[in-house]
């Protein structure tokens, strides 16, 4: 069996063997593959490993014998799967593999702007203690004790973070396709979330209906100290409309591990903004996140083998 892995570089980065699939046939990897270079690849592939390599009409026309598609993430938006299922092309993802990965890393973002942890390491190693009292402070540090926590999407990320801002004494509150009936969290609209909430944390899928959630409209319902952090998907926010609510302090932070455009232009609108955090969509990378990864992989290539699907989503 052919295997052709597309973009395998952030998957397996320097730390996990890049022969992980070899015992299920012939691979071919690449750490890259741009959609020009897509017709490089061998056409004779049966399994194609892609995470945002798009696998489009232009792939399945010249993968004339492709009978499985794996993407190596849980969202499959890079796929056409209707195109796939019209052809009898199986495609499968990798459900929950990184819950615990990003709900941390979620976390640390929350931390790293409440607590400026890195930034007075940076001025104590310069010397800056030595010259003050016992006890200094560069920026004001929150407690989080008693702050209201707006979660939008309470899959399993949305709710292993709530259960970690529950350690810090937060109160939960969630927008979501229906009222979950949760204990102690509260159900509400995106409008009353938005105007109620300190801080709002985003962890729902990117469709049609939450294409742009965070708008120019949902930013002015939230008030002034608030916080919005995006650890899920970039193009849930109107990357313009947050740069011009952020500029005109309308909101007081944005921590952000996803962009609309990844990697960023240069002249990216939400760059070299003042209280914008953004890391490159890391949130995901664990060692221990993408080796569940690779050992899903694994398990739905011995299905298929077997004749059963695993993970289907088409």
């Amino acid at each position: 069996m052919k295997i052709v892995i597309l973009d395998g570089l952030a998957l397996f980065q320097h730390d996990i063997s890049r022969n992980a699939l070899c015992a299920f046939g012939e691979v071919d990897f690449y750490e890259k593959t741009s959609e020009d270079e897509i017709t490089l690849r061998d056409a004779k592939a049966q399994v194609l490993v892609t995470n945002k390599c798009l696998v489009n009409e232009k792939a399945l026309a010249h993968f004339t014998s492709l009978k499985l598609v794996l993407v190596a993430a849980t969202g499959y938006n890079s796929v056409d799967v209707a195109a796939c299922r019209a052809r009898g092309i199986q495609v499968s993802n990798v459900p929950a593999y990184g819950t615990y990965s990003v709900a941390q890393h979620t976390l640390a973002l929350l931390l790293a702007w409440s607590n400026r942890v890195e930034q007075h390491n940076r001025s104590v190693q310069a010397g800056d203690w030595s010259q003050n009292d016992w006890s200094y402070s560069l920026s004001p540090l929150t407690e989080w004790a008693g702050k209201k926590l707006g979660i939008i999407g309470m899959g399993n990320i949305g709710k292993c973070f709530a259960h970690m801002a529950e350690s810090l004494g937060m109160k939960i509150y969630y927008h979501h396709t229906r009222d979950l009936q949760i204990p102690e969290y509260t159900f509400l609209s995106k409008k009353e979330l938005a105007q109620t909430c300190d801080v709002i944390s985003l962890h729902c899928p990117l469709t049609p209906q939450t294409n742009l959630l965070v708008n120019k409209e949902f930013l002015s319902w939230m008030p002034a100290h608030a916080i919005l952090i995006n650890s899920s998907r970039g193009g849930l926010i109107d990357s313009t409309a947050l740069a011009n609510a952020m500029q005109k302090k309308q909101i007081a932070a944005a921590l952000l591990d996803v962009l609309d455009q990844e990697p960023p232009s240069s002249n990216h609108p939400l760059i070299g903004i003042p209280n914008i955090y953004i890391t490159p969509h890391n949130a995901w990378l664990s060692q221990e996140a993408r080796i569940r990864i690779i050992q899903s992989l694994s398990k739905t290539l011995e299905g298929y083998m077997a004749g059963k699907a695993i993970n289907q989503v088409n």
